[in-house]
């Protein structure tokens, strides 16, 4: 029997932070101060691995069930962290009776570290899948995202807001036929009326407002849904950069885009889906329980029964239109708040007015023709395309298949470093990587990749209960900010 069954909502409390807490008898009742190897035997080698913590295999000296124990220490860079991993321990507990959240079984502590024994989820993480298959059928991306929605129902109706949805950490059953969420080890607690800021997430994955250092709310979640849902059916990631300061950028400007070779036999219901999460006002986005009535998620019709991945062509044939309907869609930025008030004339994208990632503005982009927005400089004359200047940005604009490549960033305090999708949907204009030098130079520059790897099928970046992480030096925070 779990050592939280007893839990009640009176034993927990949220602190002007967003941080959960439990009282001191609570935590007393349930942290185990004998030794682990006591009552399990423990796998000497971590099957995930971060700078703080790691997730070993765990099995129970007498009944011999196994379990996953993710082992994680107190002090990180000479700074106490006991009230993240009590606040990551009292949302699983929170969440205890959820079939879509991992279950916390158990906590042991000792003086320097904590583990938290977690259930054992035999498929592994979806981005293995992924890792694997590159993208998953329609129908299993359907299924897959239910199973998320559901658990992330769950937790906005404890006013939770997870922030950090992405494959790695999703978690699937033996056989695929589940999939758990996992990992609150940068959750927050929103209360109404309560304006928490802090920069928290993984790249990828991170909503516009919170890169504007804009208060957290359970939005947030539902923008991260609509980049899942693009990398499951797609492979790519909508929003990814050569550097992290154009991927910030692609994501203040929400320049998206669904080009017809990777979104080839995908419905017209699931692209919808997709612009209705990938909203810049968190107050124009779906709910979640909104996102479950949707026409796409709705339908049960043809849902397989376990998830399943499916690779692409050997070759991508058939039009390089850059989108689903020879267009691309691109929403405006308007009003969101950067940080260091630099500003940028003749801007990006025909955006204007945009105030995009430390307070880079655009001003007076790029004209469109005929109703069609032409991306990346290029501009039409009278109404009339000219021919060079258009194959030009034809050819920027075709997808570029990245290699899974490893983040070398630090990685996050709480978790384990695994793969990451984090191929792009379309090459970016050079005129963003002159401006990204302008703000924030003192990032470390990326590691460069050669054609001929940049094509092959490699690991990821990024982590399953962790992730590379950056400080950002932009604006010093109250207390954290970390961006995986």
């Amino acid at each position: 029997m779990s050592v939280i069954s007893g839990l009640s909502k009176a034993d927990f409390k949220t602190a002007s932070d967003g941080l959960l807490e439990l009282s001191e008898e609570r935590l007393r009742s349930i942290m185990r101060t004998e030794p682990i190897t006591d009552v399990y035997h423990v796998e000497q080698t971590p099957f995930a691995r971060g700078k703080f913590a790691s997730v070993r295999k765990i099995r129970h000296l007498v009944s011999g069930e196994e379990y996953a124990a993710k082992f994680i220490r107190k002090r990180r860079r000479a700074a106490d962290s006991t009230r993240e991993i009590q606040h990551e321990v009292a949302v699983l507990a929170l969440c205890g009776g959820c079939d879509r959240v991992v279950r916390l079984h158990e906590v042991y502590e000792t003086r320097s570290e904590v583990a938290i024994v977690l259930e054992l989820c035999a498929g592994g993480e979806l981005q293995h899948l992924l890792d694997a298959e590159e993208r998953l059928s329609e129908a299993s991306a359907r299924r897959a995202l239910r199973h998320v929605l559901e658990g992330l129902a769950h937790l906005h109706a404890r006013r939770v807001a997870h922030l950090d949805l992405k494959p790695q950490n999703l978690l699937l059953s033996a056989g695929n036929e589940e999939l758990l969420i996992c990992d609150f080890g940068i959750s927050r607690a929103i209360q109404p009326g309560a304006h928490v800021r802090e920069i928290l997430g993984t790249r990828d994955y991170v909503a516009p407002e919170i890169l504007s250092y804009e208060p957290l709310s359970l939005a947030a979640d539902i923008w991260s849904v609509g980049v899942l849902a693009y990398v499951l059916l797609s492979g790519y990631s909508p929003f990814a950069g050569d550097t992290k300061q154009e991927t910030y950028l692609n994501i203040a400007q929400c320049q998206l885009s669904f080009p017809r070779d990777l979104f080839r036999g995908v419905s017209q219901r699931a692209v919808h889906f997709i612009r209705e999460t990938l909203v810049v006002d968190p107050k124009g986005r779906l709910t979640v329980e909104e996102c479950l009535e949707h026409p796409w998620l709705k339908d049960e019709a043809d849902l397989p029964r376990a998830i399943e991945g499916v690779g692409f062509p050997a070759a991508l044939t058939g039009d390089d239109d850059d989108s689903d309907d020879g267009t691309h869609s691109v929403n405006g930025l308007n009003g969101v708040n950067g940080v260091n008030g630099v500003t940028c004339v003749n801007g990006l994208n025909g955006v204007n007015g945009v105030n995009g990632v430390n307070g880079v503005n655009g001003v007076n982009g790029v004209n469109g023709v005929n109703g069609h927005t032409v991306l990346n400089g290029c501009n039409g004359t009278n109404g009339i395309h000219d021919e060079k200047e258009e194959a030009e940005c034809e050819e920027r604009d075709k997808p570029q298949k990245h290699a899974h490549a490893r983040d070398t960033s630090p990685p996050f305090p709480d978790a384990p470093s695994t793969p990451k999708v984090s191929r792009k949907s379309r090459a970016s204009p050079p005129s963003v990587l002159a401006l990204c030098k302008k703000f924030q130079p003192d990032y470390e520059k990326p590691a460069t990749l050669s054609h001929a790897h940049a094509h092959e099928r490699a690991g990821g970046e990024c982590a399953c209960a962790g992730a590379g992480c950056l400080r950002l030096r932009a604006r010093p925070p109250p207390d954290r900010a970390v961006l995986c």
